[in-house]
């Protein structure tokens, strides 16, 4: 891969990496305990611990694509990145395009 396309990879990578930790600093009380109060009913207090176990498993994802990219980030430097893991054969550019975080090709995918 050039250095141009590495350096614009580089930058959708370090612009996702803000977007999502944006997002999980936003997100920070949607996670929270579920107070118990008298005041809401049992069905209510139950939808509110599923948008809590919701809010809980969207920030791991987002935690997780934020190891990911900070992979991707460390692959860039040492000239590794659109690279397969497993087989070494190059991941296409347009796989790169909809995910730049990935590192498996499509068929080891």
């Amino acid at each position: 891969m050039s250095p141009e396309r590495q350096a614009y990879f580089r930058g959708k990578l370090l612009g996702l990496q803000a977007d999502i930790e944006d997002d999980l600093n936003a997100s920070k009380s949607a996670s929270d305990v579920v107070e118990l109060d008298t005041a809401i009913g049992r069905l209510s207090r139950m939808d509110a611990m599923q948008d809590q176990q919701m809010a809980l498993e969207l920030r791991r994802r987002q935690e997780q694509q934020l190891q990911r990219i900070t992979n991707a980030l460390k692959c860039i430097k040492n000239g590794t990145y659109g690279q397969c893991v497993r087989c070494r054969k190059p991941i296409a550019e347009e796989r790169l395009e909809l995910a730049p975080d990935v590192f498996l090709c499509v068929r080891c995918a």
